[in-house]
């Protein structure tokens, strides 16, 4: 509309389209990398911060997956690594505080700081390696994690 009125013409006003286009398409880009890296700054490896990550990139509406520390009062009991399932299971004390391991095919998980609980029907949705990233980048660099399918 700043034109004068004689270069108000259509090939006119696509040639200034033309000119502007890149730009705002730059701008765009910029704008949502600007976002991406005010979110990440946002969020740090406390679990309130790493849940809240998880469940806004897999799980938007319901929020299923949790975070558990290795001090919770919910995870007394062991983690193992099943062979034939090539994932770890959560294996909690019994009576007695004793557990019952075919030597076979487990093999126990000691060290483990925290526990990412992902529901079974989240696991087909979920890209393993995009969890490990997530996870990896958020979470501070002496802690140990794992995988826990319920």
């Amino acid at each position: 509309m700043m034109l004068p009125t004689f270069l108000r013409r259509p090939v006119m006003a696509y040639l200034s389209y033309a000119i502007v286009a890149p730009i705002a398409h730059i701008h765009t880009k910029l704008v949502r990398l600007r976002n991406e890296t005010v979110y990440r700054l946002e969020h740090n490896g406390q679990v309130c911060h790493l849940r809240a990550v998880l469940n806004d990139t897999f799980d938007l509406s319901l929020r299923r997956i949790t975070v558990d520390d290795r001090e919770s009062e919910s995870l007394l009991g062991t983690l193992i690594f099943t062979r034939d399932q090539c994932r770890h299971t959560f294996l909690p004390i019994r009576e007695k505080g004793r557990f019952v391991i075919n030597r076979r095919s487990f093999s126990g998980a000691k060290n483990i700081n925290f526990w990412v609980t992902i529901p079974e029907e989240l696991m087909e949705a979920i890209d393993d390696k995009q969890l490990t990233a997530i996870v990896n980048t958020y979470k501070l660099a002496s802690r140990r994690w794992v995988k826990n399918i319920i």
